[in-house]
């Protein structure tokens, strides 16, 4: 071995500290032998990732797809792609033979069960009074309950097939029975397509119209990995030009294999400006700081993330929550402030110090 190295693992023999130690004792002649290079940790504005392109879309639960529910006819389209819509305005209407039977079934059940619920209540009594067997009341009460789910099961088709709660009162009331189907919208919205034809013959599964709500809007964005690599959720931008400020709400941190981008959603405050399919440019605010260190400063130790902050007497490990960019930097999550001075170089031989391992790489 050559003298250098003897006097290189002397050195960390006689250097090395328990795991349990927060301060590992290092003069400036030591720090110099070992390689060890420090620097102070500074807070970077959001605004270095620049200007971001973001494209206006509707939030996964502003869009709507109406299908039809039964087979019929597409007897009539009261919309076209564009129009915008109010909650309850009628969309299409669907002739369904479907539909007739449906609501004759409804009705019969509907009357078995009147007539179940009265035999109930008759036979209730008998049985508080003993007057009847206890199989006579069991039967009574499947009978009842059989009827109930029949009923409940017809009225929820019905329901899906688009009858309100208006048309179960008006088919109890008169016993109309009608073979049309109306589609509502079942919010305020804009329709984005209707591919539907008027005349179409449906066999109960196809899309007839698109809507999208146009308060629900949200900005996606894929970004390159130097433009996403400071980017936080919780983050704020800035349109281009304007006023309208939006919050970043999600910042993955995996790049797409087939892209090599990453994705960043964000949530504006003020959305009646944007339209649906518009690309925008945002600017990142700077008023939130991240810090950020190189990845040769972090190391792992007993399973945690840590960096040694340069003190007086040597350095303290310091354990730190961060988050990789991908671009050989980390975000310091917690654990670090402005101006920490920490090593940069030679952290493999203050980790050994650490283990007492006497400077073994990672």
């Amino acid at each position: 071995m050559k003298l250098g190295n003897l006097r290189y693992a002397g050195l960390l023999l006689m250097l090395s500290w328990s795991a349990a130690a927060q301060v590992l004792p290092v003069s400036e002649q030591e720090r110099q032998l070992l390689g060890i290079e420090v620097r102070t940790v500074s807070a970077a504005g959001q605004a270095g990732a620049g200007e971001i392109t973001m494209r206006v879309a509707f939030a996964p639960d502003g869009e709507w797809a109406i299908k039809t529910p039964l087979a019929g006819v597409l007897q009539r389209v009261f919309v076209q792609q564009g129009d915008r819509v109010s909650a309850g305005d009628p969309l299409l209407v669907v002739r369904s033979s479907e539909m007739v039977s449906l609501q004759r079934d409804y009705l019969k059940a509907r009357a078995e069960l009147n007539l179940q619920q009265s035999v109930w209540k008759r036979e209730q009594k008998l049985h508080e009074a003993g007057s009847i067997s206890e199989r006579r009341w069991q039967e009574t009460r499947f009978n009842h309950d059989t009827a109930k789910a029949e009923y409940a099961g017809l009225r929820g088709q019905l329901k899906l097939a688009g009858m309100t709660d208006e048309d179960f009162k008006r088919l109890a009331a008169d016993a109309e029975i009608g073979p049309d189907i109306v589609l509502r919208a079942p919010a305020d919205a804009v329709v984005l397509a209707r591919p539907a034809m008027l005349g179409d013959q449906l066999d109960g599964h196809e899309l007839l119209v698109s809507l999208g709500e146009t308060e629900k809007l949200i900005l996606e964005g894929n970004l390159s990995r130097s433009a996403a690599a400071q980017l936080l959720a919780g983050g704020r931008i800035a349109l281009q030009g304007g006023e309208v400020t939006a919050e970043l709400t999600y910042v993955a941190n995996v790049l797409d294999p087939q892209t090599q981008t990453i994705y960043v959603r964000a949530q504006a405050e003020d959305t009646s400006g944007l339209l649906p399919g518009q690309l925008t440019r945002w600017v990142v605010l700077s008023g939130g700081q991240l810090l950020t260190v190189p990845s040769s400063a972090v190391v792992k130790l007993d399973g945690r993330d840590v960096v040694y902050r340069s003190v007086n007497s040597g350095f303290e490990v310091r354990d730190v929550q961060v988050r990789s960019t991908g671009s050989g930097n980390w975000i310091v999550l917690d654990g670090l402030a402005s101006g920490d001075v920490i090593a940069v170089a030679g952290t493999a031989a203050l980790k050994g110090m650490s283990m007492g391992l006497g400077g073994g790489d990672q």
